[in-house]
């Protein structure tokens, strides 16, 4: 059995007082670029951040390769780094991926799911409720899939499905913050993905999951649309 996943709480640039030094610095990076303080095509440049978070160049640039690995930011071969800037069709090539894959995770995760771990997703369910917080959101987001879908025991199959996620959660933040009405209709989602992982309703949660994945995709497709329109 996987261990139990807990969700961190929201910390900004500010906030990093606990953990090791690098996990101090790349949840905080995350949750800035995730939550619009970083913005895409924003360069970081390490003197700043060290200043900022109060923490040595060394456990920043481990960050940065960390999250570069996520697709939220990109090192050039002079190791100057920008926040990522993602496309339409970077999104469109994601989701045609996780529209084969997750329904296979999830039909798997609907059967060996055990108490503790939908224990551990409704909380997380619960923690997204509550926040006002884009950043935290989008994390929350993350995880909650990622602790539903761990259920199907396939290490390979999660892996590839969790890059795919970490992928695309800058442009989630990005058309969310643009369309902030969406969080209500995400959340309402999860709580019906969840009902589904309760009542073990594969073909219910592997539905769910799939009207999930292609409403997000509209929101990015809506916000791309409007800003090549200057909307």
């Amino acid at each position: 059995m996987p261990p139990e996943t807990t969700t961190p709480p929201p910390r900004r640039l500010a906030d990093v007082a606990h953990r090791t030094a690098q996990e101090r610095v790349e949840e905080a990076l995350r949750q800035a670029i995730l939550g619009g303080d970083l913005e895409p095509g924003e360069r970081l440049v390490l003197d700043e951040l060290s200043a900022q978070l109060g923490v040595s160049r060394t456990p920043i640039r481990e960050a940065m390769r960390a999250l570069a690995s996520e697709g939220l930011i990109d090192m050039d071969s002079f190791r100057s780094a920008r926040v990522h800037t993602p496309s339409l069709d970077e999104a469109r090539e994601i989701y045609d991926l996780r529209l084969v894959l997750d329904p296979i995770a999830v039909r798997r995760a609907v059967e060996w799911i055990t108490p503790e771990e939908l224990a551990t997703a409704e909380a997380i369910h619960e923690t997204m409720l509550a926040t006002g917080d884009l950043g935290e959101w989008v994390d929350g987001n993350r995880e909650f899939h990622r602790v539903l879908q761990q259920a199907a025991r396939a290490e390979r199959l999660i892996s590839i499905i969790d890059g795919l996620r970490n992928s695309a959660a800058m442009q989630v933040a990005l058309s969310l913050k643009a369309e902030g009405s969406q969080i209500a209709q995400a959340n309402a989602d999860h709580e019906k993905i969840l009902r589904a992982f309760r009542e073990r309703d594969a073909d219910a949660a592997v539905q769910l999951t799939e009207d999930h994945l292609r409403n997000t995709l509209e929101v990015i497709e809506r916000y791309e649309a409007a800003r090549r329109d200057g909307g």
